[in-house]
């Protein structure tokens, strides 16, 4: 169910995506070419990019696609890369837990007192403010999985959960 809940997240983000390229498009070209622009496009676009940016974070977390920087974790024995995938994790998940908590302040606030974005269209501030917990929410849950995980792997040696976790594949192959 949660991978599912990410990747209609991921959709949704797609859409950001391309809605702020058409959105962006639309604004250079009227103004342009008809000397004016969307209405609130700025607001429109920085919204837009909230979902887009934290919305997919759940699915790339599931999937271990962040960016990571190898060149140590390299050097480090099977149980320490197990202990180290546990640490960055919970640390990851401690650093969150106030984003998450911050989030849903923003989000219930903006809902419960009707803000809104002072322009023409007068837009609500809620539906950015909602994918910007949605997304960090499915993000700490999904990372407090990978958390169990790691740390049943690190506790156990399971130095197997390092081909799953890491692409550390031919690492294992080399060594062994």
């Amino acid at each position: 169910m949660l991978k599912k809940i990410e990747q209609g997240a991921l959709i949704i983000a797609g859409v950001c995506i391309v809605t702020l390229g058409l959105m962006i498009t639309l604004t250079v070209l009227t103004r342009n070419l008809f000397g004016w622009g969307v209405t609130d496009d700025v607001v429109i676009v920085r919204e837009l990019m909230v979902g887009a940016i934290f919305l997919p974070l759940a699915y790339v977390t599931a999937d271990y696609s962040h960016i990571t920087i190898e060149f140590l974790f390299k050097r480090l024995g099977k149980h320490a890369k197990l202990w180290m995938l546990a640490i960055g994790s919970l640390i990851s998940l401690l650093i969150l837990l106030p984003l998450v908590f911050s989030a849903w302040q923003g989000f219930f606030h903006a809902a419960s007192s009707g803000a809104y974005f002072f322009g023409e269209l007068e837009l609500p501030e809620w539906p950015g403010r909602f994918a910007f917990f949605a997304g960090a929410a499915l993000f700490i849950v999904r990372l407090s999985i990978i958390l169990v995980a790691d740390m049943r792997a690190a506790i156990t040696g399971n130095t197997k959960y390092l081909v799953q976790r890491t692409d550390a594949e031919h690492d294992i192959i080399e060594e062994g």
